[in-house]
């Protein structure tokens, strides 16, 4: 069972998006519940209850609360749902990455973008967890890469920061960068001695990220373009110039 929620004050779209969902999750034989809801706040009350949800449809200019205000609140209750923005503005690129959006749809809505976006949302949530080999004093060790914070190299010890606590490996961060490419896991490449899953990222400007934990990184200067690109890839959008 996949749990959608439609949150958003137009009842004609939300009816809508229903329908589409409906039917694009029949035609492949997918079980899914959806709600619906008209604002922010019913939406947060509803998961505040203990309702869990793996995909998220947001408003952003909704009266009373907006998309993105409800986007944080929903990160601090602890939701790790894929949030899927719809906007009738395309200047919230830099709002919506602080909360981890997923994709943005733009009003009106676009059937084949809408189809898509929520298949690549269905097939992140079906995909079987990687992981990450590596080696220390003679033992092998694995940790999955999904709860990886970063990798933070130093001397020749780099350091594991995840969700279980940090570890330690022998191997080189060029090598796990090059690990990572050929999976097609994107990370960003901060700094000389930095790599950081982008799904930990809380807040991002052109010279800083901020992690959900309140760390805080300072990108290199070389790098920058890299990692607007890398950002730009995930969420599936052109090049952001600063």
């Amino acid at each position: 069972m996949i749990d959608i929620a439609i949150c958003d004050d137009d009842i004609m779209l939300t009816s809508t998006l229903e329908k589409n969902l409906i039917l694009l999750s029949e035609g492949k034989s997918l079980d899914i519940n959806v709600d619906i809801f008209y604002d922010g706040e019913t939406l947060l009350q509803h998961i505040k209850n203990g309702h869990i949800y793996d995909i998220i449809y947001l408003d952003i200019e909704m009266e009373h609360k907006n998309g993105i205000i409800a986007g944080h609140e929903l990160r601090e209750l602890g939701s790790r749902a894929l949030l899927i923005y719809v906007t009738s503005h395309e200047s919230f690129a830099k709002e919506a990455f602080e909360v981890d959006a997923f994709r943005f749809l733009t009003k009106p809505i676009d059937p084949q973008k809408f189809e898509l976006y929520f298949f690549a949302a269905v097939k992140k949530l079906l995909i079987k967890p990687l992981y990450f080999q590596y080696k220390f004093n003679r033992e092998v060790y694995k940790t999955e890469l999904d709860k990886i914070l970063y990798f933070q190299s130093n001397k020749r010890i780099t350091y594991i920061v995840s969700e279980f606590g940090t570890m330690q490996c022998y191997e080189k961060l060029n090598a796990i960068e090059n690990f990572l490419k050929e999976k097609n896991i994107l990370f960003y490449r901060i700094h000389q001695s930095f790599l950081v899953n982008p799904k930990y990222v809380k807040k991002y400007r052109y010279d800083m990220i901020e992690l959900l934990d309140g760390t805080v990184f300072t990108i290199s200067e070389k790098r920058r373009k890299s990692v607007n690109e890398v950002f730009c890839k995930i969420k599936g959008e052109e090049l952001i110039e600063f």
